[in-house]
């Protein structure tokens, strides 16, 4: 059975999109970081997505490959996000390029079969609602987040509700982003292997 990871950048008071228009100006991202996402990446079996992430997506990733004005790791992690399977949770998306397929209702259902029917990894990228939901009904192994040095003091909180976690490994990035793998804790307190 397959490991869920979520992954989200997140900033250090724990939110993962500022308050009101976010442009993404907090994040702390360079290439040695985006190597970080790249490897991520590169295990997975598949991406999971809600609609609103992965319509953030869609405008930059899928032209990344051959723009040759794009340094070399967007144009590795575009190819990854070409290649790797898709499976986007949404009533209203129809988008069915790039090797995604939408999955309208069952949202939790049909995490549960693939994860049945895979081995090593799903990696989920949010958003969240969808984090928050799998969250509530004890879905997620693990969290690898990338948290960036910037505290927002408002916007959409990453985390909804307690969630016990063991930390499981740290990295440290010359942004002064971290990149933090934590285990999620069982209800006897121990963290599920890994």
């Amino acid at each position: 059975m397959a490991r869920l990871i979520v992954s989200m950048n997140v900033s250090l008071d724990g939110y993962i999109e500022a308050q009101g228009q976010d442009d993404g100006s907090w994040l702390r991202i360079d290439e040695e970081v985006h190597r970080a996402f790249n490897e991520l990446a590169a295990g997975a079996e598949a991406f999971l997505y809600g609609r609103k992430v992965y319509e953030v997506m869609i405008p930059y990733w899928p032209d990344a490959v051959e723009d040759a004005t794009k340094p070399a790791h967007e144009r590795e992690y575009g190819r990854l996000w070409i290649e790797k399977p898709k499976v986007v949770f949404s009533t209203s998306l129809k988008e069915t390029r790039w090797n995604t397929r939408v999955v309208p209702t069952g949202a939790l259902e049909e995490v549960k079969r693939l994860r049945q029917e895979s081995t090593g990894y799903l990696l989920c990228y949010g958003g969240a609602q969808l984090v928050s939901a799998l969250q509530q009904r004890g879905l997620i192994d693990e969290y690898a987040l990338f948290v960036h040095p910037c505290a927002l003091g408002a916007g959409v909180p990453f985390f909804r509700g307690r969630v016990d976690l063991r930390l499981v490994d740290v990295r440290r990035f010359e942004t002064g982003a971290l990149a933090l793998r934590y285990a999620q804790q069982t209800p006897e307190g121990d963290a599920l292997p890994l």
